[in-house]
């Protein structure tokens, strides 16, 4: 009588069933994530089409103002230029030139940063040097915002332990992100000091329109999002304060900032002492990992 029960075989039934069941999810999975992929891939396309865009206008405004200028200078006599004129065309030559090699440096630092092909080569670097050197550097654009760049730096600072090269990158965008923001007559601070932790750090401070917390986040975490790793102008807060966070966190340190709507912004960025593990003699180079840009 048991061979009749139609009950008997209920347990194989039930785990078929339930096989069937887990292979069809593994296939709805797997079919969702392959959509999010094409999704994802298709919105990294735009983004770099956008950027690519944008740099179209970044790129051809500062080279065609280069061409022009330069060209009234060279047939100076049939413009009837005075030498106020030549020296003012000069000036604005100098300008866009050194705003169009910002705009290239940018990209190309974007573009070694999504191929994980940026080096750290880390040694005891003097931060006050740092410091003076990219204040000379933003000299040309400052300059031309009508802004002034202030090197507050006073005292020794201990050695840090970092990647001169890199970090003088890293404060070269910062400065341009403060140029940008300030007004006609708008005062910059930098300095290099001792932090409260005692750990060597510098400080940028612009008293500019500030940035919207949104605006802050998004623009801090360009690196963090798949899909919108190219997606931002050069101007507000843009990709130049994302490169520098990126910059300073391969090498250890640690970057702040705070900024408030009217009142300004300011960043801190701080690093390890370079004689803090009895490295202050030697070298260390370091290829950084990938970052996710799109």
């Amino acid at each position: 009588m048991r061979g009749l029960n139609p009950f008997a075989s209920q347990g194989s039934l039930l785990a078929g069933f339930s096989s069937r069941l887990a292979e069809g999810g593994a296939v709805r999975r797997a079919e969702a994530a392959a959509r999010a992929a094409r999704a994802e891939a298709e919105l990294s396309i735009r983004a770099r089409s956008e950027f690519l865009a944008n740099m179209n206008h970044e790129l051809r405004t500062p080279l065609n103002a280069i061409i022009g200028f330069s060209t009234m200078l060279k047939e100076g006599e049939t413009y009837r230029l005075s030498d106020e004129q030549r020296a003012a065309y000069a000036d604005y030559v100098l300008q866009s030139a050194d705003l169009l090699l910002g705009h290239i440096n940018t990209i190309l630092e974007i573009a070694a940063l999504d191929s994980g092909g940026v080096a750290m080569r880390k040694g005891a670097t003097d931060l006050a040097e740092v410091v003076s050197a990219a204040v000379a550097r933003a000299s040309v654009a400052a300059s031309a915002a009508g802004a002034a760049v202030e090197n507050k730096t006073a005292g020794s600072v201990p050695a840090a332990w970092a990647d001169p090269e890199r970090l003088g990158q890293a404060v070269d965008h910062l400065l341009r992100t403060a140029v940008k923001s300030s007004p006609k007559g708008g005062r910059i601070l930098i300095r290099a000091a001792v932090g409260k932790d005692g750990a060597p750090e510098i400080a940028v401070r612009d008293h500019g329109a500030g940035y919207e917390p949104e605006a802050l986040r998004k623009a801090l975490g360009v690196f963090d999002e798949v899909h919108r790793g190219l997606d931002r102008s050069f101007s507000g807060a843009g990709v130049e304060l994302a490169i520098a966070k990126t910059f300073v966190e391969m090498q250890g340190g640690q970057f702040h900032i705070k900024s408030r709507t009217g009142e300004g912004t300011v960043v801190r960025v701080a690093l390890p002492l370079a004689d803090a593990a009895g490295v202050k003699t030697r070298t260390e180079a370091v290829v950084a990992p990938a970052r996710r840009a799109g």
